[in-house]
């Protein structure tokens, strides 16, 4: 295998792997079921003093 074939598998291939694995972790982000769970993650660091008044 000389350098220019892996140097051009490399830049294929991996640009093809790096946008399914972007596309899979945006899926995962916003999938329906995992709202609750992120809603709880991003309130779980504020304490009542924190929130605004009402």
């Amino acid at each position: 295998m000389s350098h220019d074939l892996a140097l051009f598998l490399a830049k294929t291939f991996g640009l093809f792997y790096l946008m399914g694995f972007f596309i899979l972790i945006v899926i995962h982000t916003y999938w329906p079921t995992r709202k609750a769970g992120a809603e709880r993650a991003a309130n779980s660091i504020l304490t009542s003093e924190d929130r605004p008044c009402p």
